[in-house]
């Protein structure tokens, strides 16, 4: 087996030292090339200050992305982007909006700013507003443990990191095989699938290491369901619906996403050198 083809992505919320703003950055690195979406953020409003996008490999190229200032990172933000970040293509948009993601969670941590008088109010707001959407949310019922106990400590500086990888390998006999992983500040997971070139699952294993609660776990029993399922040509509603939607875990949805658009790039690669 053989390792072919790597992608990676860190995504960082920081406070920044000159005048509080949110300094929040999405780096991806891949076997493809390397680039960057880059934000500054107001902390109460959550409205864009800055944006930039730039490129390193395969060639440099640095956007101050104008038309995203004055737009709240926040839900709801992604017919913005997708219109804003045309020009960019697809990918530039991925990365804001992961960005955006990244604020959201870090709102933990900006409770005076974004007007929660206390830890509990913010997950009382949670509750309300995200349920039916994971595991977690579909079950509150059930669930043992509040957002804010599984958050811990308040802070103050960085608010919040996030790493995701794929690693795609080839095997003579079973075809491909990927490796999906995914740690953040409040979550960390993994995926294991073996494709056929047709993107046929062959076999797939997921694996969670911490997560919110153990209600969370019970979104693994349906990555078991995957094998016999192609999934070339899928959309992520497709994939999510694959994967128990607002029962399952939201990000197994976006490894074995991501898994299945890492495969089609290296694919398209060794196509184009033909």
């Amino acid at each position: 087996m053989t390792n072919i083809f790597q992608r990676h992505w860190y995504t960082m919320v920081r406070r920044s030292r000159a005048g509080g703003l949110l300094d929040t950055q999405t780096v991806y690195r891949g076997t493809d090339g390397e680039c960057v979406a880059l934000l500054m953020v107001e902390p109460k409003t959550l409205k864009i200050v800055t944006a930039t996008w730039e490129t390193y490999a395969p060639e440099f190229t640095t956007v101050e992305v104008k038309g995203l200032e004055g737009v709240e990172a926040y839900f709801n933000c992604g017919p913005v982007l997708k219109e804003t970040l045309a020009g960019l293509g697809e990918f530039s948009r991925s990365l804001f909006a992961e960005n955006v993601r990244g604020i959201i969670q870090a709102e933990t941590f900006l409770l005076a700013e974004r007007g929660f008088a206390s830890p509990p109010e913010y997950t009382q707001y949670w509750d309300d507003f995200y349920v039916g959407a994971c595991r977690y949310y579909s079950n509150l019922d059930r669930v043992s443990k509040k957002w804010h106990e599984h958050a811990g400590a308040y802070r103050i500086t960085g608010l919040f990191n996030r790493f995701k990888s794929q690693n795609v390998y080839i095997d003579e006999q079973e075809g491909y095989r990927v490796t999906g992983m995914f740690s953040d500040s409040f979550h960390e997971l993994s995926v294991d699938l073996t494709l056929d070139p047709n993107l046929l699952v062959i076999k797939a294993n997921g694996v969670m290491l911490r997560i919110p609660d153990n209600v969370c776990s019970e979104a693994l029993t349906y990555i078991s369901t995957l094998p016999g399922n192609r999934l070339n040509g899928l959309g992520k509603k497709q994939v999510a619906g694959l994967l128990g939607a607002g029962e399952g875990c939201v990000h197994l949805i976006d490894l074995v996403h991501d898994a299945v658009e890492s495969v089609k790039i290296y694919q398209l690669k060794e196509g184009g050198k033909n």
